[in-house]
């Protein structure tokens, strides 16, 4: 069990945040002009008043986070009155607490950006979307990229969730998980799917190490459940699935941590719940100590603590708030670290959560600009729409909707030194070196004629810096030092021509379209119209057994009658995907008659080839077209088990066909152990309804149960025919077995239904209603069941029973179909208990759903005991 909680508002955040808005703030005052002032002529009197008004819009300019402006706007007014102390102070000002930031490297990128991550000191993984969805770690100590996640057709990637370590990845699209290596971007695993309602990089976490990992998935009942799962990270193996304790009557998660020894979750209402990584360890569940909705909420790294916004009610801002579950702090929730640990972007985020506020963000992202307002950084301005953005030591990544990704290496701020002179009043050289200075630095420049500002690129500023006058600076401001910063304006690094080359050549592997592709394909199809098997395999000999002229090659020789260019293409292929192996060895045995060997390579469903591309790498086998020979063995594979199903409604001579062929030894050899089994068990459900078929019924099902069948099934076929054949002295010991001896998960409410029946027909009416009782204890939201109790218990004459029966079932609703039936019942049972005003109720609700039951005919059409239609004949007088 976790200490008990506790909330504690977070005032060193906001305190923080405060002092840094005041510091932004405070760059506006400007210092008392000097009190000695000359004697002023006109055209002097108008250049300080130019300069006045360059000072207020530089002001201006600082209020909206716009130091390069204001630092533009600033030397503008010394060039119009350099004796103005009030414009030098805040050029002062501006350069002491501005970090500017430079380019570094541009890396480009097919489509949009969906997300960057950064790890220290030169991995970069960037994933876009757009026509060609692909992921790619770069290595910027080389500048290039060395793996690539296979490319995916018009998807976007909705998250990318690394471990601490990076070592492990989490992908999740086109509605698919994967679980891939980080270094080499290979999927260990598919994961399932997660619900779009939670927020991925909050619920889908690794623990500290990376060993581990677990997320949350919907229950296969698909009833609003959700299980929690971990998992071995090197496998995706699962280690442990929470039970129905987490479930649709839970307030909905919104975050969780992992360690290595448990799970933590915490939900809207506060509560924390607790799953320990041992399966034999219980899951507990802590409440707040107080009433609480939370709205958003994340953990800190180590998990023992959670920035929550809290919903203050009604008419209330909500707060934010630091609940603890113990007494230390890794600062992992301080906004500046958040950024570190959540990259930006447009998908759903922490960013579109708890730092979507822009007064509290590390950074704003408009459009094409990235803001700082509560930082000294200054912003950065790009040329298309920002798209995702991620933070390192000193360096800020922006990707684009251009694809374009770039490094932005922040300035740091000039060195403090304790002036050995006074400053030195500027002169006009010593301003143009100023205006030199603050083009390197901020990247803008302010044209004096046209009033506009425009934005320099690297060269123009490195090239403004070299005409700077640095010691010039220094004597204007002698307690500054800028002397380190040419070293930082190295030129941009330019990517070699190889840079790509990785992502190139696998997006040319993925496009069965690119010119290279088609003209190799086109030389196979050529070389295969003239079906000579020994020029195809000296064609596929000079390939390097992967690519367009290979695939192409399988995919024609799969939708062939030729085994042998298969079998050839198969000796050649390398890297060949599991669905493509299995597709051509089911094929060749198809082709040379051996169906349970072709069958016997899909044990189960045939998989959808569109769906099975979104989690296997294919490795240039995308450049052939197999759908075609899928679909081919699906129909087949179809039409093989069709001709041993029973269809519904079957007729007598249907019915014969059938068993006919499932009793031929032929059919076991042709459809394969398992998929023969399935099929004899399915027809001896089907055949135990009619009498006429009991023989054949039971020798189907215990075939069944020899090619091992589940025995309960089974056992169901054999009880069902020789109760429909009447021989109740052999079906009950068979229902008996089935519900003494066999798992209750197993059994069907109609079981214990059937058991009665026998067991009354076998003369032994106290056991039929202990079995029915027992049936209504373990089914007791079946209404059809109730009815079945009730109608087993009239017949045994137990009335009263009877009536508590048919009154269950219509406490949980019969269905539409069952009330004519079920009223009638009713109506007989509360007249046999003495319930005669119920009874009279009963019949009238049985006239108003068909008037016929007035009339006595009525009756002598039923099969049922004289003396439950002597009871109903007293209502008809």
């Amino acid at each position: 069990m976790p200490s008990q909680p506790r909330i504690a508002r977070s005032s060193h955040l906001s305190s923080a945040l405060a002092s840094l808005l005041a510091a932004a703030l405070t760059c506006c005052d400007s210092p008392e002009p000097n009190a000695e002032k000359s004697p002023l002529t006109a055209e002097s009197t108008l250049h300080v008043q130019l300069a006045g008004a360059r000072i207020d819009s530089a002001k201006s300019k600082l209020e909206q986070h716009q130091p390069g402006e204001a630092l533009s706007l600033s030397i503008s007014a010394l060039l119009a009155d350099a004796s103005s102390t009030e414009a030098l102070a805040l050029a002062e000002k501006i350069l002491t607490e501005t970090r500017w930031n430079l380019p570094e490297i541009s890396l480009p990128h097919p489509s949009q950006i969906d997300h960057i991550t950064f790890a220290e000191p030169a991995s970069l993984w960037v994933s876009f979307g757009g026509e060609t969805n692909a992921c790619v770690r770069w290595n910027l100590e080389t500048a290039s990229i060395e793996s690539v996640l296979f490319p995916e057709n018009k998807c976007v990637t909705r998250s990318l969730i690394f471990d601490p370590t990076h070592r492990a990845v989490i992908v999740q699209r086109h509605g698919v998980m994967l679980l891939c290596d980080a270094q080499t971007l290979k999927p260990r695993a598919v994961l399932p799917n997660l619900p779009a309602s939670f927020t991925p990089a909050s619920v889908v976490v690794f623990s500290d190490d990376g060993l581990l990992f677990a997320h949350p998935t919907s229950a296969p009942e698909n009833d609003g459940k959700i299980l929690w799962q971990v998992r071995d990270t090197a496998t995706g193996e699962l280690i442990r699935a929470s039970e129905s304790a987490i479930g649709a009557d839970t307030p909905p998660a919104l975050a969780a941590a992992l360690t290595r020894q448990k799970l933590r979750i915490i939900h809207t209402d506060g509560s924390l719940t607790e799953m320990p990584i041992s399966p034999i360890e219980p899951i507990e569940t802590t409440q707040l100590p107080q009433a609480t909705t939370l709205l958003q909420a994340q953990f800190s790294s180590a998990g023992d603590a959670v920035l929550a916004l809290i919903d203050s009610g009604p008419h209330q801002a909500p707060q934010r708030s630091i609940i603890s579950y113990g007494d230390s702090e890794d600062n992992s929730l301080e906004l500046n670290a958040l950024a570190r640990r959540f990259p930006w972007s447009r998908h759903p985020c922490l960013w579109s959560g708890l730092l979507s506020d822009p007064e509290l963000a590390p950074f704003v992202v408009d459009q094409a600009t990235l803001s700082f307002p509560n930082s000294t950084l200054a912003p950065i301005e790009l040329s298309a729409e920002i798209s995702a953005v991620a933070t390192g030591q000193n360096r800020m990544i922006t990707g684009e909707i251009t694809g374009l990704v770039t490094l932005h290496r922040l300035l740091p701020l000039p060195e403090k030194k304790s002036p050995t002179r006074p400053a030195k009043r500027p002169g006009n050289k010593d301003l143009v070196s100023l205006d030199h200075l603050a083009c390197a630095l901020s990247g803008v420049r302010y044209d004096e004629k046209l009033r506009n500002f425009t934005r320099i690129d690297h060269s123009e500023r490195a090239s403004a810096l070299a005409a700077c006058d640095l010691a010039a600076i220094h004597e204007i401001f002698p307690n500054l030092d800028f002397s380190k910063i040419p070293a930082l304006f190295e030129i941009p690094r330019e990517l070699s021509p190889t840079a790509n080359q990785v992502l190139t050549s696998r997006l040319a592997a993925a496009d069965p379209k690119n010119p290279a592709a088609l003209e190799e394909a086109s030389k196979i199809k050529a070389i295969f119209a003239k079906n000579d098997l020994s020029s195809l395999t000296a064609a596929l000999k000079s390939t390097d057994g992967t690519g367009p002229a290979i695939a192409t090659a399988l995919a024609l020789a799969l939708t062939s009658d030729q085994p042998e260019s298969i079998q050839a293409c198969l000796e050649i292929a390398k890297n060949l995907p599991p669905l493509l192996r299995k597709i051509s060895l089911s094929r060749i045995a198809w082709l040379q008659n051996r169906k349970a060997d072709a069958l016997s390579v899909w044990p189960e469903l045939i998989p959808d080839l569109s769906e099975t591309r979104k989690h296997e790498d294919w490795l240039g086998w995308e450049q052939g077209d197999f759908a075609p020979a899928l679909q081919t063995i699906r129909q087949a594979v179809n039409d093989e088990l069709a001709a041993i199903e029973v269809p519904e409604n079957s007729s007598p001579e249907q019915r014969a066909a059938i068993a006919s062929r499932l009793l031929d030894p032929q059919t076991l050899a042709a459809v394969g152990r398992s998929r023969f089994a399935d099929a004899c068990l399915k027809a001896a459900l089907a055949f135990s309804s009619h009498s006429s078929e009991t023989q054949t019924t039971l020798q189907l099902a215990e075939i069944a149960r020899n090619l091992g069948a589940p025995p309960e099934p089974c056992l169901r076929a054999e009880a069902l025919a020789l109760t429909a054949l009447g021989a109740y002295e052999k079906a009950h010991p068979r229902w008996i077995t089935l519900i003494t001896e066999h798992p209750v998960e197993t059994h069907l409410p109609a079981d214990y239904a059937e058991a009665a029946y026998t067991a009354f027909e076998n003369a032994d009416p106290r056991q039929a209603m202990e079995i029915l009782t027992t049936g209504l204890h373990r089914f007791p939201d079946d209404a059809n069941f109730a009815l079945r109790a009730g109608w087993v218990a009239l017949l045994t004459g137990n009335p009263e029973r009877a009536y508590q029966f048919l009154l269950t079932g219509q406490r949980i609703g019969y269905p539409q179909e069952k009330r004519e039936n079920a009223t009638a019942l009713l109506t007989i049972a509360a007249e046999q208990v003495g319930a005669n005003d119920d009874a009279t109720v009963y019949f009238r609700d049985l006239l108003a759903i068909d008037p016929a039951w007035a009339n006595a005919k009525t009756l002598d059409t039923l099969e049922w005991p004289e003396e439950l239609k002597w009871t109903l004949r007293q209502f008809m007088h």
